[in-house]
């Protein structure tokens, strides 16, 4: 089952563009676009799956390479190691996965999908990692490298700013 999509199939079908005077407005506009469409789609895929968007991410990057360690994972993610403990935790207890220390040191932990995590991905609701990093993945690189240099200069004018934002997944903002 696919969210339902506000998209207009063709361009008549969408609506014209209101031209707003203040662009800066305008950009405030593209962000909460785009953050109501995050929350949306993360309400979606707790509503269908049971677990956060961020628990999805982190079960199918397991099922997709079994064996993976807690490190790679908050790698994969781009989330700090203790938020990556945080869910690997949930998704033990709820029986998707689970941790098998390495024998030669006890600090390397390995993670495997049980067959309920497995089942849990193969029906989950698409794009399993979230509709932000999907869209951001299928840009070219040249258009995330002008994104980021955007991006950097409205968090350099920001005059508050929180830095662990980075590393916190977006179903915990």
């Amino acid at each position: 089952m696919a969210i339902p999509s506000r998209t207009p199939k063709t361009k008549a079908d969408a609506p014209r563009r209101k031209q707003i005077a203040d662009p800066a407005m305008e950009a405030l506009q593209y962000f909460r676009l785009i953050f109501k469409s995050i929350k949306k789609h993360f309400m979606w895929v707790e509503q269908q799956t049971g677990v956060n968007g961020a628990q999805l991410w982190a079960l199918a990057a397991i099922v997709e390479k079994p064996g993976l360690k807690v490190t790679e994972l908050s790698k994969a993610l781009a989330i700090h190691q203790t938020t990556t403990s945080n869910l690997i935790d949930k998704l033990v207890k709820q029986k998707f996965v689970r941790r098998d220390r390495s024998s030669t040191d006890q600090r390397i932990v390995f993670l495997f999908p049980e067959p309920k995590g497995i089942s849990l991905v193969k029906g989950a609701p698409k794009p399993i990692r979230g509709v932000l990093p999907d869209s951001l993945s299928r840009m070219p690189e040249s258009d995330l490298a002008k994104l980021n240099l955007l991006l950097s200069s409205v968090v350099r004018n920001m005059k508050v700013r929180d830095a662990s934002g980075k590393t916190t997944p977006l179903a915990d903002i």
